[in-house]
């Protein structure tokens, strides 16, 4: 089983226009609705292709009633410790053109010390039943940035393999854990080795330094790059991944894909190198839905042999 924790969960309101006007009125052709965050897109996915999966995190408010709507209807188990405050919506607006979508990401509702205190033990039960427990995202108001350093020791005394998915303090902190993955993207592992990460030899060389970084082993540093697929260190080697060619519609919720495609090869046994192709499938089947969507299982498998990953 993959324990998911999302600390900071959302709504993802997406608006689709013609041609995005800043400082004008934009008439909205389309508009979606959807469950949001890291950890819970990574469920979500593993659900999809055949994982069991439980999701914890804090949910409140109105919009907690409609994420654990989407949880139901995927397959999630929930394990959200409710909370006073209510969960944030987040918005993007994209158009037509070829330029990302503008987003609006709300900070989230302030957690107290109760509310800590109960996802702490939330964690301590939940991760006794998993194989790994992915901590993914950003942190709301009232925590402190070793929150996933804190859980991810926690994790790893109950038995479990640990993956952070982060940012900034909040990655470097985790990383005094030793994870046994982690997945910055390219300006990510940048800031966090604080240099700029641009070529291919950029990534390479950076993926070997945080492979050593979290203890080496039998351990997976994954830098992914969009389009340009990945690069993953690990025990058996270090490989580059070459992502499926296709046309993004939205890379909302690929890099949380790729994660749960990796994770679901690894629970069932895959080698590294086939564990990094499927989830450059995963990712790439996300990039081809619309809006803040969520790949399949038949997309995924349609694009694994599109996958490629060279030992280097």
């Amino acid at each position: 089983m993959v324990l998911t924790v999302t600390l900071n969960p959302c709504v993802d309101y997406l608006l689709r226009v013609d041609k995005f006007l800043p400082n004008d009125t934009n008439r909205v052709l389309v508009s979606e609705k959807d469950a949001g965050g890291k950890g819970l897109n990574t469920s979500r996915v593993y659900a999809h292709l055949g994982g069991e999966t439980i999701a914890t995190g804090f949910l409140g408010g109105a919009t907690a009633a409609f994420i654990r709507h989407v949880m139901e209807e995927e397959g999630v188990e929930d394990g959200f410790v409710q909370i006073a405050g209510e969960t944030r919506t987040n918005f993007s607006v994209e158009d037509n053109s070829d330029d990302p979508p503008t987003t609006f990401n709300q900070k989230g509702p302030t957690i107290s010390d109760d509310e800590w205190k109960a996802l702490v033990e939330s964690v301590e039960i939940l991760a006794t039943k998993a194989t790994w427990v992915s901590f993914g995202g950003s942190l709301p108001p009232g925590l402190n940035t070793d929150a996933f350093y804190q859980l991810a020791l926690i994790a790893k005394k109950a038995g479990a393999k640990v993956v952070i998915d982060a940012d900034g303090a909040v990655l470097a902190e985790g990383l005094k854990a030793d994870p046994d993955f982690i997945k910055p993207n390219s300006k990510e592992a940048g800031r966090l080795l604080g240099r700029p990460i641009e070529s291919d030899e950029d990534v390479i060389a950076a993926a070997k330094e945080l492979y050593a970084k979290i203890g080496g082993g039998h351990r997976y540093v994954v830098i992914s790059r969009g389009e340009k697929g990945a690069v993953m260190a690990c025990q058996e080697g270090t490989f580059l991944g070459k992502s499926p060619k296709v046309h993004p519609k939205s890379t909302i919720g690929s890099g949380d894909s790729m994660i749960a495609g990796m994770l679901w090869a690894l629970v069932e046994g895959k080698s590294a190198e086939e564990a990094l192709r499927w989830g450059l499938a995963a990712g790439a089947a996300t990039a081809l839905t619309d809006g803040t969507a969520i790949g399949g299982k038949a997309t995924t498998e349609q694009l694994f042999p599109e996958s490629l990953a060279t030992q280097i």
